[in-house]
């Protein structure tokens, strides 16, 4: 599977299924909480580049960034994140994302347990 990976260029499908089948047969307690938050890190790196997809979107419709995730929760919801019921998406650990409206991006909560990097 490494060779997988540099083939692809750090694929994060290939790496979805190396986290996974860790998780799946590792014995070691540590080596799957460590594929866990791999899983989850994953996971958010897709959600975080769905939000910033509908953060340019917006941006380039009505020229401004959101004040708020109420702004866009409708955008928000067409891409099937979970949504809290302000309509603040939430990471894959339940954690509320960061909206930085100085440069229209998005972030991980410092408190969330998925990894940042």
């Amino acid at each position: 599977m490494k060779a997988r990976m540099a083939a692809e260029g750090g694929s994060r499908t290939t790496a979805r299924e190396i986290y996974s089948r860790m998780f799946e047969e590792s014995g070691d307690v540590k080596v799957k909480e460590m594929a866990r938050r791999r899983l989850l890190q994953l996971e958010s790196f897709e959600e975080r580049d769905a939000i910033r997809t509908v953060l340019s979107a917006y941006r380039e419709r009505t020229g401004h960034c959101p004040v708020s995730w109420k702004e866009i929760a409708a955008l928000l919801r067409t891409t099937g994140l979970t949504l809290d019921v302000s309509g603040t998406p939430l990471d894959p650990a339940g954690m509320p994302y960061v909206l930085r409206t100085a440069d229209c991006s998005v972030d991980l909560d410092p408190n969330s347990e998925v990894p940042y990097n």
